[in-house]
């Protein structure tokens, strides 16, 4: 087992490796089109030489990358064979099948890991024994940092549906790799034609390049060494809730403030708004009514949406709009709707708490068109050091996100503001 372990791990750095190469060989490509470029305006024998000179430079580099990419292939082919050589010598009782694989958490959703806690099953599984075993012995695996098995991944990531408001409404996509996605943003009619007749090439949609990347976002946790000598079951609940609480918060902030790629997280809601969908209103006596006309700004009729949330911090919940779900009497008498605090509302719209927006603003939104990339290779690592008089360990949950709002325009923000005082 030791052996395929080992092997593993030269493959998956022969895969980084190629995994970088393919990032090169994508901006010689990019310089390859500039000289073609260059050369169709080239207007003397000296421009035509200096271009000639770069494409010499470019044929030779994509040469040697061709040459560095055929070997990193020959040898990922060669461990990959070695590997499966291994795995056959193997008891039988120790070789995963494909089905077992599926069982043991490959192709595992959070539903399934759902059921296996109601029965606890989930604490006998294999994979979750082995994996608690090494996180009380770290320092015993390779390089001090210990992959977590997808199971427990799944766990912490339904987990962090606890802790968080915005996650659940967003499109999750759970990617190895980089990823590149391209959406169809062409929202116009199809074109009726004879049956035998092709349709015209001006129908074929406007493609728009997302790119996601994988930003890291980590936590430290405090974990006392006597809960480490500790039950598997009460281990599990308190570093995945540690973990799961951490990374939930952190994607809540970014998924509405993230500044993107220039500091190294997700691209968020707010920022990305177009101008035209943000509004200001007065906090008078037609509050309501003008704040609930901006949702036009997302539901145009134009396309159909999907369900429209709005979200705000609790107190301009409660300073702003709560009353208007109050109706009393000339005597103070209730006659009308209470605000139902457990669940929300605002005229019927959906209304979710977050306090990571600002006092005073409203962000209407359909936020199935936010797409966070989640990276499934969340590691976790440790020290004694930081705590060691306190008898305690320091652990480090670290995982890998992206996200951008696929269409800014399905989101609106609003700010309230109080009235002008008349002179």
């Amino acid at each position: 087992m030791l052996r395929q372990l080992v092997i593993s791990k030269k493959i998956e750095q022969r895969k980084n490796a190629l995994a970088e190469l393919l990032v090169q060989e994508e901006e010689l490509q990019k310089r390859s089109e500039g000289l073609e470029a260059a050369a169709n305006e080239a207007q003397n024998d000296e421009e035509i030489a200096a271009v000639e000179e770069e494409v010499t430079k470019l044929e030779a580099q994509k040469a040697e990358l061709d040459e560095k990419k055929s070997k990193l292939q020959g040898e990922i082919a060669e461990l990959e064979n070695e590997l499966e050589q291994l795995n056959a010598k193997e008891p039988a009782n120790t070789v995963r099948s494909k089905t077992n694989e599926s069982e043991r958490g490959a192709e595992m959703n959070r539903l399934h890991v759902r059921e296996l806690l109601k029965t606890g099953e989930y604490y006998r599984r294999s994979e979750v024994i082995e994996f608690y075993e090494k996180f009380r012995n770290l320092r015993a695996v390779a390089g001090g940092e210990l992959t977590i098995p997808d199971v427990v991944i799944n766990r912490i990531m339904d987990i962090m549906g606890d802790f968080t408001t915005l996650y659940p409404l967003v499109e999750k996509i759970p990617v190895k790799g980089t990823a590149r996605i391209l959406i169809d943003t062409d929202t116009s009619p199809a074109t009726w034609i004879e049956q035998s007749a092709s349709l015209p090439t001006g129908d074929v949609g406007t493609i728009t390049n997302i790119d996601f990347d994988g930003f890291k976002v980590g936590k430290v946790t405090f974990v006392d060494n006597y809960l480490l000598q500790d039950s598997i079951i009460n281990l599990d609940a308190y570093v995945t809730r540690k973990i799961a609480r951490a990374i939930a918060k952190a994607l809540d902030q970014a998924i509405l403030k993230g500044t993107g790629a220039a500091n190294k997280q997700p691209t968020g809601i707010i920022p990305s708004i177009p101008a035209g969908n943000q509004k200001t209103v007065e906090a008078d006596a037609n509050l309501l009514k003008n704040l609930v006309k901006q949702i036009g700004l997302i539901d145009t009729g134009d396309d159909s949406v999907g369900e429209i949330v709005a979200v705000m911090r609790r107190q301009t919940y409660y300073n702003r709009l709560a009353e208007f779900s109050i109706q009393v009497d000339s005597n103070g008498n209730v006659v009308g709707k209470l605000p139902n605090l457990r669940q929300p509302d605002l005229l019927g719209l959906r209304v979710v708490f977050s306090q990571f927006m600002d006092p005073d603003q409203v962000l209407f939104g359909d936020f199935s068109q936010y797409t966070l990339v989640e990276r499934e290779n969340i590691t976790i690592d440790r020290s004694e050091h930081v705590k060691f008089t306190e008898d305690q360990m320091a652990f480090r949950g670290k995982g890998r996100f992206d996200g951008k709002p696929t269409k800014p325009a399905a989101f609106a923000l609003v700010t309230i503001t109080d009235p002008v005082p008349e002179a």
